[in-house]
């Protein structure tokens, strides 16, 4: 993958130049500076709470930015994510990136130390249940059904979870939630349950100072 293949990352690479604002609107794509991600952990975890795998990355001190990028006629839907630990602006990417399975639709970064893959991630798992539920009153159900099948076949019964969102959740694709021990923050992002992708950003010197996550094909 370069810079080439991907069109937003030019407007991507404007809004890492410029970190006095917090969003920007360039040629037709929203990026939002969301977070940061903060947590007792050096390194942070992008994973689905429901999936089998995640990736890491490091952390930055006091907190690791991300920049959502979707388009600006429909800001509800991300098609990526950048991990910004370092302050340096990358200036390529690596040319082959790895899957992260996100069968569940949410793709979560954390940085809590725990060892429990869901715990840190189940009050972002249920919020994302609710609004979920407003999606399909509008007419967006799959990725409702989706979760639904993925938390039966986890052993997950959501039947007690409230299916009433809270007033802006996830309304522009994301929700920033306190961490279990409230000294942190966890990201939850609505991904493809089809399947995400991780590449990793250079500088000019080949040091990764980046991580693009993508959730469209």
């Amino acid at each position: 993958m370069s810079y080439d293949d991907v069109e937003y990352l030019p407007a991507l690479i404007t809004a890492l130049a410029d970190p006095s604002e917090a969003r920007w609107s360039v040629d037709g794509w929203r990026i939002e500076r969301i977070g940061p991600v903060r947590g007792a952990a050096d390194h942070g975890t992008i994973y689905d709470p429901l999936g089998p795998e995640g990736t890491g990355f490091p952390m930055r001190p006091g907190g690791t930015p991300v920049y959502l990028v979707s388009r600006e006629d429909a800001p509800e839907h991300p098609v990526a994510a950048l991990v910004h630990p370092c302050g340096t602006v990358p200036v390529r990417t690596e040319e082959w990136g790895d899957r992260v399975a996100t069968p569940s639709g949410l793709a979560v970064l954390h940085a809590d130390p725990g060892t429990t893959w869901i715990g840190p991630s189940t009050p972002m798992l249920r919020r994302a249940w609710a609004a979920l539920h407003a999606r399909a009153a509008e007419g967006d159900g799959r990725p409702l059904e989706n979760l639904r099948e993925v938390l039966r076949g986890a052993s997950i019964d959501p039947a007690d979870w409230p299916v009433e969102p809270v007033e802006g959740d996830f309304a522009h694709g994301w929700l920033m939630l306190p961490d279990e021990a409230g000294t942190g923050t966890v990201l939850g992002v609505l991904a493809n349950p089809d399947g995400s992708n991780t590449t990793a950003c250079l500088d000019a010197e080949g040091n990764t100072v980046a991580t693009l996550l993508t959730f469209e094909e």
